[in-house]
């Protein structure tokens, strides 16, 4: 098969080109020593890499992206090793308490509250339309919000995620995070509508 059939077979969600997804990409990069040790660390399965690079690809149109230039296979890991390393819960904004002051050594004021009236009502409006995503995505489905939570805020992998709501299986976590994903989306995309008009 080649890159450009492969891509349009993956383009087009077909089960032959996904399958090849994961037997010439996702499986290798999963056992590799490279990526292995982290995927461990960080409690990342080759479930969640599929599932985030489904949702990449497929969800966010980042398929037509690829222009034909190099392999359609080493393209695809470029993604993946992305996700591996981008798995690490330091990297996503969490703040240590002993940063948080002003006056720390390191200057890091993450927890400085905002005094400019402007800064106080975008950090209001910003919290707002989360609160609002959040209970329109709990009002549509309970689980898909507590999946988002769960892989969103507290890092767990889908396999974790599983266990802990009893879903039947890893892949379906990684298929109601995609939903989650869209309708948050989607409901955001209409909030800016709505203020724009």
């Amino acid at each position: 098969m080649t890159d450009a059939e492969w891509h349009r077979l993956v383009k087009a969600g077909e089960d032959a080109g996904w399958q090849l997804v994961w037997e010439r990409v996702i499986a290798p990069e999963a056992k590799s020593l490279r990526s292995a040790a982290l995927m461990k660390r960080y409690s990342l399965t080759d479930g969640d890499l599929n599932g985030m690079l489904y949702e990449e690809m497929i969800g966010r149109g980042k398929i037509d992206l690829y222009r034909g230039e190099g392999s359609f296979e080493g393209w695809l890991r470029r993604y993946v090793r992305g996700y591996i390393l981008n798995a690490n819960p330091n990297r996503h904004g969490e703040i240590s308490i002993e940063r948080a002051h002003p006056h720390a050594e390191d200057g890091r004021t993450e927890l400085e509250i905002p005094v400019d009236a402007t800064e106080r009502l975008l950090l209001n409006e910003t919290w707002g339309l989360t609160h609002w995503c959040f209970r329109k995505l709990w009002n549509e489905d309970p689980e898909r919000c507590y999946i988002h939570l769960l892989k969103t805020r507290f890092h767990l992998s889908s396999e974790e995620t599983k266990d802990f709501l009893d879903v039947s299986s890893a892949a379906n976590v990684d298929q109601i995070f995609s939903r989650s994903v869209k309708f948050l989306r989607k409901v955001a995309a209409e909030v800016f509508q709505e203020r724009d008009k």
